[in-house]
Parts: C-alpha cells; structure tokens; sequence
C-alpha cells in the first residue's frame, strides 16, 4: 500500500461540525480511503485534554464503533421528532 498516493498531494479539507477535530490534511492509500490525519500539536493536546473529560462508565460506547454510530443515529432521529414510547410491560 502506498499511503502517499503515488506522490500526488491529497489535500482535503474537512467540513466540521462543531469544530470537534481540526485536521489540517489526510494522507489516503491508492484506492483513495483515508489512513491517516494530520493535526498540530496543539490540536493534539487539546483532544488529550478533552478525551480526560469523558466519564470511565462511558469510554465503552467510543471504542465500540457499531453502538456509537447507533446512539448517533438515535440522537439524530429523536432531534427530528422522530419518536416513540416505549411500553416496559411489554419487554
């Protein structure tokens, strides 16, 4: 795998959403999938500190990529009012 893309300059810029990570350029394998970011230092020791901040009991859900993305996918539909109730009895 060649991550430089055969020398082309892969440049992309990232449209942020809350400005969570401020990634300057992405390097991507010949089938053009990125494999890795470049941030500033400080950009890295910002999200270091930031990472400290998220409870023990919740580090779980971001290693565990299928249920962050469900509880994502949950946020954003109950913000759409896309909602039921739920009836425990019946579980």
């Amino acid at each position: 795998m060649n991550i430089f893309n055969k020398g082309k300059n892969v440049t992309t810029i990232l449209k942020q959403k809350n400005n969570l990570i401020n990634i300057k350029q992405y390097i991507t394998d010949d089938e053009g999938h990125k494999v890795a970011a470049i941030i500033d230092i400080e950009e890295l020791i910002r999200l270091k500190e930031l990472l400290k901040t998220i409870p023990p009991t919740e580090i779980w859900l971001y290693k565990n990529k299928e249920a962050f993305e469900s509880v994502q996918s949950g946020l954003k539909e109950s913000s759409e009012g896309k909602i039921s109730k739920l009836n425990l009895d019946e579980i």
